[in-house]
């Protein structure tokens, strides 16, 4: 019986389901909604029932991809985060060096991995929504609203990312704190192909081929993805333009140059000095002082055939040249670290978006740790035995050597600081050079003389004239001591923050002090603080360079109160110590007085008040005060002699006052060793733990996988700036039940540390594809419910839903990070990524798909696609010209004076609910145009 009515009621198009023989349920009528998430008779549920619960279950749905994508977020930091090592021939001290470079470029990484990251719900339900028309086989026009929603819901999260996330983070600073973006060449790269990108869509959809994808436009616009990162990596690189004339991006982004800024070329910066064949005093002689032809032909560049001019006398190398260019190597990969990444820009969003996650889902707020690779962080293995024999066995024959060379000097030159700090205001700093005689110097006997001279006439062969140049370089300075000095960049830079300076140092006898003067320049960009280098080179003969033969020059900001944190972060005593001075610097300015309190906290040791109480050590705690100008301090701490070997304390940096910053390195780990093989102890594991820099991938796998569970299930409150965690709040309690049931699913995704990220990569971005698919359907149930055209549910709830987490974590990178990239430089990157990867690859699968098929054409439904795009273009191109006008007259794209910042902010904002407001209403045909 049941199944003759099921059969009938089929027949006639009603919706039948059946439970075998415990009955069916026949839907009555034309009107009903289809999904593969219906459950049994929800059709015939009141209206206004299914369309609460579609927009409750959607915003629940949300909290899961937000959740998820975290987790996709950090695989991803986890890949961009690898490092290798590579070998490079140094030209200065004709080395190879070895060095350890990120595999990821910080620019490629975040225009693909990391906007991926950002953007994947969006993409993900493009072409979920594109692949099930596909498999249906619905048929598309161009009043239809099919596949619409991926569509607008990326038009709809471009237009809240740049207008409503912009305005919230120029709003978000505090009042008088400008920030700039750093990376303003590539934000600018960015920007235009983010416009680029919606008037492409209406070149395909509108223009060219109405309501309709051709092969090759899907195969451009999913190939514009590669071209974009191309070209954001050439303008961060500055085209590698050495020497020659860069393109208009470059000249439009020099005058906002600045440290840390986009990476412009100096021929003269520490980066070049290895690579570039220009003599140096050649480029002097065209920007600063004239050196002498003796320095011209020691920096005579190679040949034609590449080969250098043999016949030139070497000269003697300044053996310090290593060490300054090991430091300007690690500063280097340090700036690649800030620009480059990771841990780097690309990852600051990132980290900023998990701590934003972890505080909304109730979870532990721990600030995140830096991500290295295992290969840098283990330790290498000991040399064996014999190898270690040789080693002593080479090292006395060179300090035999050493000696035998020392006794034929006549003396030494070298700086008489090896540091000195000018404040930025200052014109002019005078650097003292001395010549120091040898007290052991042996003159050499005429035979000696004689065979040296032979040699040097079989050196100089037939060429007289470099002989000619040497005999009247060597009579010019015959009867004085001499050696050449020159500046090297650092994070300043010559001609633009103090003026380049090169030349010769003579000595006349009974002279022991020379000085060097080098003009400071002054300019407008606002900085910190920033170094240069004076360097000592090719002393005279019979003379040799001292310590120090390096100098490094500080000029300092006054209009900054400083960063204060600790020297270093790990010390170990000496075999019987007493007391152990901690250094606290104040780094990036020194104007006015400042204070920072410090305290003392047990790890292993145990603290006391006296040294006879069986304590290791006297507990201490107090407030350092640093008067203007001060640049460092200095906290002792008592160690009693009964001490325990091995035992570790720590001293904590907290509550900065007076406008100072507390620093990253805010403590230090001291281990009271009371015997030589203390530092190599196995207690360095316990210690690296305490720091906080123990590697999660060391640990076993389901190690991991139950330390996911545990936090999933743990409810954590804030933690204070002394480290200590908080009583979790009643909203950390509910948002923890709320999201419960998401974060124990998820624990089964592989810890992101295995497989090198992979794994956790690969099944993340199922899970939010599955979720996404889910969010397609219940958007489809509730505009059947509502009569909510696709168009609006796109631009309005589904775009809040899914860039929400991206909001608040811009927020808090606008207030706590130093500068705007963090915040806002990775908006137009990301808009540009969702229509070339969120659009293209859907399209390429329907093209692929027809042609395998043999169908028809690729349409697309354009239903009120074309007014939202022009509308977004418009908007969009007036809001990036908010923030270059802002950051032409205030100075910073976020913050700033209280009145410029309100109208520019919620300017912004208001151009958001003008452009939801009119797309809606155009949606409906209730705006007449």
């Amino acid at each position: 019986m049941s199944t003759n009515i099921s059969q009938i009621a089929a027949d006639q198009g009603y919706k039948v389901a059946e439970y075998g023989d415990r009955g069916l349920i026949i839907e009555f009528s034309s009107e009903t909604c289809d999904s593969w998430i219906l459950l049994p008779g929800e059709n015939l549920w009141p209206a206004w029932v299914r369309g609460t619960l579609y927009i409750t279950f959607m915003f629940y749905l949300f909290i899961g991809i937000a959740i998820i994508s975290d987790i996709f977020m950090g695989a991803i930091e986890v890949i961009t985060s690898k490092k290798k090592i590579i070998t490079r021939f140094d030209k200065v001290t004709n080395e190879a060096v070895t060095k350890e470079v990120l595999v990821w470029n910080e620019t490629v990484a975040n225009l693909s991995l990391m906007a991926l990251g950002s953007s994947a719900p969006e993409i993900l339900l493009a072409f979920v929504e594109q692949l099930g028309i596909l498999v249906s086989g619905v048929k598309i026009d161009h009043t239809s609203e099919e596949g619409g929603l991926g569509t607008f819901t990326i038009i709809g999260s471009a237009a809240f990312n740049l207008l409503v996330i912009t305005g919230i983070c120029i709003l978000s600073p505090e009042e008088g704190v400008k920030k700039k973006i750093d990376q303003f060449g590539v934000f600018c790269t960015t920007a235009i192909w983010s416009v680029f990108a919606y008037v492409w869509i209406l070149i395909v959809l509108d223009l060219n081929t109405p309501n309709k994808v051709d092969t090759w436009e899907a195969i451009v616009t999913f190939l514009f993805f590669p071209m974009l990162i191309v070209h954001a990596w050439a303008q961060d690189n500055n085209w590698w333009c050495i020497g020659k004339k860069a393109p208009f991006m470059i000249k439009l982004v020099t005058s906002q140059k600045k440290k840390g800024q986009v990476p412009m070329f100096h021929p003269g910066s520490s980066d070049n000095i290895k690579s570039n064949d220009k003599p140096k005093d050649v480029e002097a002689a065209d920007e600063g002082p004239k050196v002498s032809k003796w320095a011209a032909l020691r920096n005579q560049p190679e040949t034609e055939n590449g080969d250098a001019a043999k016949e030139q006398a070497p000269a003697k190398p300044n053996p310090w040249v290593k060490l300054l260019d090991k430091n300007a190597e690690q500063q280097e990969e340090n700036n690649d670290q800030i620009r480059h990444s990771g841990p780097t820009t690309a990852l600051a969003r990132s980290r900023f978006r998990h701590a934003v996650l972890s505080s909304m889902m109730g979870q532990r707020r721990v600030t995140p740790k830096l991500i290295t690779s295992s290969a840098s962080s283990r330790s290498t293995k000991p040399a064996p035995k014999i190898a270690a024999l040789v080693e002593v066995l080479r090292e006395a024959r060179r300090k035999e050597t050493e000696l035998q060379r020392l006794s034929q000097i006549r003396g030494f030159f070298q700086f008489k600081q090896k540091m000195y700090n000018i404040m930025h205001d200052r014109k002019e700093l005078v650097i003292d050079v001395q010549y120091i005689p040898n007290a052991s110097y042996r003159p050499k006997s005429e035979d000696e003389k004689s065979h040296d001279e032979a040699a040097n006439e079989v050196t100089d062969g037939d060429d007289g004239d470099i002989t000619s140049l040497i005999q009247d370089f060597q009579s010019t300075y015959a009867d004085s001591n001499f050696c050449h000095f020159s500046t090297r960049d650092g994070s300043a830079k010559k001609n633009i923050d103090y003026e380049a300076c090169s030349g010769v140092l003579e000595f006349k006898a009974g002279e022991t002090l020379k000085q060097i003067k080098i003009p400071i320049l002054h300019n407008d960009v606002d900085t910190r603080q920033e170094e240069f280098n004076v360097l000592l080179e090719s002393p005279s003969k019979e003379t040799d360079l001292g310590d120090p033969s390096i100098c490094t020059v500080t000029i300092l900001d006054m209009s900054n109160h400083g960063v204060i944190s600790m020297e270093s972060t790990r010390y170990h005593s000496d075999p019987d110590p007493a007391e152990v001075s901690v250094t606290v610097k104040r780094e990036g300015g020194c104007d006015g007085a400042v204070a920072i309190s410090y305290r003392t906290i047990d790890a292993t040791a145990i603290g006391g008040t006296g040294q006879n109480d069986n304590s290791d050590y006297i507990k201490g705690e107090g407030t350092l005060w640093f008067r203007h100008g001060e640049m460092s301090k200095d906290i002792d701490v008592t160690i009693n002699p009964n001490a325990q070997n091995h035992s570790t304390l720590i001293v904590a940096l907290q509550k900065p006052l007076l406008g100072a910053t507390l620093g990253e390195d805010c403590a230090m780990v001291i281990t009271i060793c009371k015997t030589e093989g203390c530092r190599e102890s196995r207690d360095e594991a316990l210690l690296a733990e305490i720091a906080g820099n123990y590697e999660d991938e060391d640990k076993p796998l389901l190690e991991a996988y139950f330390e996911q569970f545990t936090n999933a299930l743990t409810m954590g409150g804030e933690i204070d700036e002394d480290g200590e965690e908080e009583e979790p709040t009643v909203g950390d309690l509910i948002m923890h039940f709320i999201s419960l049931f998401w974060k124990v699913l998820f624990s089964l995704v592989p810890p992101r540390f295995f497989g090198s990220g992979y794994p956790a990569f690969v099944i993340s971005l199922v899970f939010i594809g599955i979720l996404t698919a889910v969010v397609e359907q219940i958007a489809s149930l509730l505009g059947c419910v509502w009569s909510m055209k696709r168009a609006v549910a796109g631009i309005t709830l589904v775009a809040l839903g899914t860039s929400l987490p991206d909001t608040f974590a811009s927020r808090s990178a606008a207030i706590h990070d130093d500068s705007a990239d963090a915040a806002i430089g990775n908006i137009t990157g990301s808009n540009s990524v969702n229509v070339f990867l969120g659009l293209g690859l859907p399209w390429l699968l329907a093209v692929i798909w027809k042609k395998v098929d043999g169908s028809d054409e690729f349409l697309v439904g354009t239903f009120n696609l074309r007014f939202c795009v022009i509308l977004f273009v418009i908007l969009a191109c007036f809001a990036i010209m908010t923030l270059f006008m802002r950051r032409l007259i205030l100075g910073g794209e976020l913050g700033g004076p209280k009145i410029p910042k309100y109208i520019t902010g919620w300017l912004c904002l208001g151009l958001w609910f003008t452009y939801i407001t009119v797309a809606s209403l155009k949606a409906y045909d209730m705006f007449p145009i």
